[in-house]
């Protein structure tokens, strides 16, 4: 993911394909889509990260996948009899239009376990694991959540706050307001964290401007999550083109080169 800020648009008149649907404002035409990015440690491409912003009549929907190979740790060496893995992560938010408010998340994870690196060029794996989680908004910041993975299936009924999709697309909002370097935004409820039951805010730093060969800014954006720091470059449209995260770099890229890893040993 990957993460986001509160903030009313004040040019919303410069913007004619700024979506309107039933109060619901903070997207245009331009974000919405599918876009593909490269993961690497330094010159080592890990995997890839897929993210699409849709809707339907009533809902503003993100779907969000990331596919990495994993070097185990000792521990999980010791504990999985692998030594590497292939980790996939796919969530999906949506948001009603008619109030803005989250309305349901899923988010399933798995793993597969390779005992070398041919195995995991080969995708012979020997063990696979998956794991998901569901939350449903009840009203009355209720959440019904069920859990499910190897130990089987669990269900509880939380209480956390709203999470409006203003603060979900934070980045996008942030950019779209037109901010001056060095301005900041803080959100309270910047996401919900469904399965340790806490809510996580952030504040977003507009760190620099800078105009591209095309004639068109980009961005750079400093986010401070909880006690992580991540950095974007963003489009003058809030899109993101490239970003710093976990000693990781997420580079756009055209949805081919993106999908595509090599056989250079990780």
């Amino acid at each position: 993911m990957i993460f986001k800020l509160i903030t009313i648009f004040i040019f919303i008149f410069s913007l004619p394909n700024f979506i309107i649907a039933s109060g619901v404002k903070g997207l245009t035409q331009e974000n919405f889509g599918e876009r593909f990015y490269g993961v690497y440690f330094g010159e080592v491409k890990l995997g890839y990260l897929i993210h699409e912003i849709s809707q339907t009549d009533e809902a503003i929907i993100q779907d969000f996948s990331m596919n990495m190979r994993m070097i185990l740790s000792e521990e999980d060496e010791r504990e999985h009899k692998a030594k590497y893995a292939f980790s996939q992560i796919a969530s999906r938010y949506q948001f009603k239009k008619d109030t803005g408010l989250l309305s349901a998340m899923t988010e399933a994870d798995g793993k597969k376990y390779y005992a070398d690196f041919s195995s995991l060029l080969d995708n012979n794996h020997f063990k696979q694991e998956i794991s998901t989680l569901t939350a449903q908004y009840k009203g009355n910041f209720s959440y019904e959540v069920l859990i499910s993975d190897k130990d089987g299936e669990k269900s509880k009924l939380l209480k956390l706050p709203n999470l409006h999709m203003y603060d979900y697309f934070a980045e996008i909002n942030f950019i779209l307001s037109d901010p001056q370097v060095g301005e900041t935004r803080a959100i309270d409820v910047f996401d919900l964290d469904f399965e340790n039951e806490v809510f996580m805010g952030a504040t977003l730093t507009l760190k620099q401007k800078v105009k591209g060969l095309d004639g068109k800014y980009e961005y750079i954006i400093q986010e401070d999550l909880d006690e992580e720091t991540f950095t974007y470059t963003v489009d003058h449209f809030g899109n993101i083109i490239g970003a710093e995260m976990f000693g990781l770099t997420l580079i756009k890229e055209p949805k081919e080169q993106a999908l595509t890893l090599d056989a250079k040993n990780i």
